[in-house]
């Protein structure tokens, strides 16, 4: 027999705890008034157990919002990790470029230097082709001034009929 068969079966009473006037407590009366106690406890215990369940579902919640937490962390971790390697990444390429840049720069450096000896260079050079061109210009006045002379003197010797051959000898005569 289960107690909700027991308090089905008990007759009525005004009070458990009082005696109706000139009736004796009995047995039953007792019996009865251990089943209230224990229907009693029973809904207290049934009442503590439905705040147990209702107290380890919150603790279960506790737990999955602790799990979403957790997830969340790690995420943001990975999303911190992933625009971390960004930066090292970007640090890398500007470092590259830097460097780039300063090669750039040396070369520059390097082929001004070559620039400027080759205009160094150069300009000697046209200043010795110049020189040369003038020393040039003046064989050219002084052959033409001895080809000329050396016509006339042809010419002189011609009119005087003289042989060009015994030049020596008939001069040395006159």
């Amino acid at each position: 027999m289960n107690l909700d068969e027991l308090l089905a079966m008990q007759r009525p009473r005004v009070s458990a705890g009082k005696q109706l006037p000139g009736a004796q407590y009995t047995a039953r009366d007792f019996q009865l008034e251990v089943l209230e106690k224990l229907a009693e406890t029973q809904a207290l215990a049934a009442s503590l157990s439905e705040s147990w369940r209702n107290e380890l579902r919150a603790i279960k919640e506790q737990n999955r919002t602790a799990k979403l937490d957790t997830r969340s962390l790690i995420a943001m971790g990975a999303i911190a990790v992933s625009i971390a390697g960004y930066v090292i990444q970007d640090a890398r390429n500007t470092s590259r470029q830097d460097a780039e840049i300063e090669t750039t720069k040396t070369r520059v450096t390097s082929l001004e230097k070559i620039a400027a000896t080759t205009t160094e260079a150069r300009i000697r050079s046209e200043v010795e082709l110049k020189e040369l061109r003038e020393g040039q210009e003046e064989i050219k006045q002084l052959l033409l001034q001895h080809g000329n002379n050396t016509a006339n003197w042809s010419r002189e010797r011609r009119s005087r009929n003289v042989p060009s051959g015994n030049h020596s000898t008939q001069e040395g005569e006159q």
